[in-house]
C-alpha cells in the first residue's frame, strides 16, 4: 500500500498537535487523510476546501456509518506549523515540482492526500521543499481552522 500523507517536521520546530475528534457519519478517514471541520466533526477533505476549514491530519484510521456515537473518533494533528510530505499526482500536464514552485498553492487531488500540481484554484497545500523523494513533496497545510 502506498504511504499516504506522512508528517516531516514543522517550520517552527514545534511538535505535532493531537486532538482526538469526532467523526461525521459516512466516513472513511485514513492516517495521513487530510481532515475538515464540518459540524463541529471530522469529515475526509476534498479538493478546494473552504478557507477556515481544514482541521488537520488524520494519525489513526475510522470507518463510519450511517450514524455515529461519541466513541466515533479520530487523533488529527492540528499544529499549523506542521510540514507533512504528500503524494504528487502525476497523471496531469504538471508531473514534477521545481525550486521555483516552492510557496505555490496546489489543491488537494483524488483522494485526502495527493497533490494536484494541474490544480490551482482554491489550493490550500504550500509547497515548503521539492522531495522526500521521487513522487512527492513536503507541503504546508493551509485553510486551517482556529485551534484553541
Amino acid at each position: 500500500m502506498a504511504k499516504r500523507a506522512y508528517y516531516i517536521g514543522s517550520l517552527d520546530g514545534s511538535a505535532p498537535i493531537y486532538k482526538e475528534v469526532p467523526v461525521n457519519a459516512s466516513q472513511v478517514i485514513v492516517h495521513g487523510s487530510i481532515v475538515v471541520k464540518a459540524t463541529n466533526k471530522a469529515s475526509v477533505a476534498a479538493a478546494a476546501a473552504a478557507a477556515g476549514t481544514v482541521w488537520g491530519v488524520a494519525v489513526g484510521n475510522i470507518t463510519t456509518g450511517a450514524t455515529v456515537t461519541e466513541v466515533d473518533r479520530v487523533k488529527i494533528d492540528v499544529n499549523p506549523m506542521s510540514v507533512y510530505s504528500l503524494m504528487l499526482n502525476t497523471a496531469g500536464t504538471k508531473t514534477s515540482v521545481t525550486k521555483s514552485d516552492v510557496g505555490v498553492l496546489y489543491d488537494l487531488g483524488a483522494n485526502a492526500w495527493t497533490a494536484n500540481l494541474d490544480d490551482t484554484t482554491g489550493g490550500y497545500l504550500e509547497l515548503v521543499d521539492t522531495q522526500t523523494y521521487p513522487g512527492r513533496a513536503k507541503f504546508l497545510i493551509k485553510n486551517r481552522v482556529q485551534v484553541v
